[in-house]
């Protein structure tokens, strides 16, 4: 049997208990009130399209009368038996590896760089800064007068050195390379991102590097890379993504031409809903991108945490 003092203590602690409970559960829903509504707006503005295109490649859509006839997986089968989507994607990945090379490999360089100058490095990232902010009208409008074939500053300096004009935007060799290469002035902030990560590595480890004889080569490869790793991961799954909903540049450029050479996947979508008309196909179309650029992250994902772990 329970003395009085034992229920005097049990009934002392038990509103304290009862207040550590309160507390926890209000810390523990605290946070949810934020992240459920940032939740609820991605759901509404990401996977409800998805669904909604998935259930609009089953029917033969029809605006007047929709959705249309039922037809299955009709659109899906089509587009897989078409020449002009294994052409998309071909071109896709080769955007990919040019990109990769161009606006991602070549920013990590410029940075390294960058990070070794002393005096004028606020003006330099100044340049970087104010070149990334130009809008990208401005900037097509600039580079398609770059490579324009009559008076072109690209075949102007071609003429100086004595060499053939060449037909840069209607090359299907060129196109590719003259669409992917402005990204190097769009990738200012990229670069200033990369060095703000490299100067952000911590002097003593530069100190103890250079005390160990560790400098050029060997500090880049073992120093620079390694802490900035986790940023370059970044950026590169944000290219591989960026570059697989690839779709206004080429337009703005050339529409997809010479004959569908500088189409993307996503040009390719754009043209079956907007020239062709079709709704279902072009619906299909997504979900089928949506579905590589799943697996592609995932096993980039999967590949970061073995790595990792």
């Amino acid at each position: 049997m329970r003395t009085e003092a034992q229920a005097a203590k049990q009934a002392m602690t038990m509103p304290k208990r009862r207040k550590v409970n309160s507390y926890a559960l209000r810390n523990t829903m605290i946070p949810w009130l934020f992240v459920i509504p940032g939740i609820l707006f991605t759901l509404w503005l990401r996977y409800y399209p998805l669904l909604k295109a998935f259930y609009i490649s089953l029917f033969d859509y029809s605006v007047v009368e929709p959705p249309g006839k039922f037809i299955g997986l009709k659109n899906f089968t089509d587009i897989l038996n078409q020449s002009a989507y294994w052409s998309a994607w071909k071109n896709t990945f080769i955007f990919l590896i040019l990109t990769l090379i161009i606006t991602f490999a070549i920013p990590v360089i410029q940075a390294i760089f960058l990070s070794e100058v002393r005096r004028s490095r606020s003006f330099l990232s100044t340049i970087y800064l104010v070149a990334a902010v130009v809008p990208i009208s401005v900037t097509v409008i600039l580079w398609k007068w770059i490579w324009q074939p009559d008076y072109g500053v690209a075949n102007g300096i071609l003429s100086f050195f004595h060499l053939p004009h060449q037909l840069w935007l209607s090359d299907p060799f060129w196109t590719k390379f003259c669409i992917v290469l402005p990204g190097i002035l769009g990738g200012g902030v990229t670069v200033l991102i990369y060095l703000a990560a490299i100067l952000g590595i911590p002097g003593e480890v530069v100190e103890a590097a250079k005390m160990d004889g560790c400098s050029g080569w060997r500090k880049l490869y073992y120093i620079v890379l390694p802490n900035i790793s986790s940023v370059i991961y970044l950026f590169f799954v944000m290219g591989v993504i960026g570059c697989m909903q690839l779709m206004v540049t080429p337009f703005q450029y050339t529409s997809g031409g010479p004959a569908g050479t500088s189409t993307p996947m996503g040009l390719y979508v754009y043209n079956t809903f907007m020239k062709e008309g079709e709704i279902g196909r072009s619906n299909a179309a997504s979900v089928l991108l949506f579905i590589v650029v799943a697996v592609m992250t995932a096993i980039q994902m999967k590949f970061d945490k073995s790595e990792s772990g």
